[in-house]
């Protein structure tokens, strides 16, 4: 790890997903979901942007929802890779194709909503390595 990763990554809890989106229900769920496995969750506090949310919680994992074009923007995503934030997109199973491209983009996890605890479980656990 070089100084600057090494600098951002300083005071960061690796137990921490911060979920940005629009969708206060998804967010709610997905929150649920993640605390069940045992990290702490963190959520965006409008008006405060995406950007500011992850600098503002440290996390380790960001959840965006790719439908929420606030917080799935390039330079949301560009600062979590910065950051070195691990990245999963989530959306409606409607959207999948959607979702599926974006996720093949950007070499990102995805996940349809809503998810079950052990498909979570497991995309979390892909990320954190």
């Amino acid at each position: 790890m070089c100084a600057i990763e090494a600098r951002l990554a300083e005071g960061r809890d690796d137990q921490t997903v911060v979920i940005l989106g629009s969708d206060a229900v998804a967010a709610a769920l997905l929150g649920g979901l993640v605390e069940t496995l045992g990290c702490a969750v963190r959520f965006r506090r409008p008006p405060e942007s995406p950007d500011d949310s992850l600098r503002r919680t440290r996390a380790r994992i960001a959840l965006i929802d790719c439908e929420d074009a606030a917080s799935f923007s390039d330079e949301v995503l560009g600062r979590a890779r910065m950051r070195r934030v691990g990245v999963v997109i989530f959306g409606r199973a409607d959207a999948l194709e959607r979702i599926r491209a974006l996720a093949l983009e950007h070499h990102f996890e995805m996940l349809l909503m809503p998810p079950d605890a052990g498909t979570l479980g497991r995309v979390l656990a892909r990320v954190r390595e």
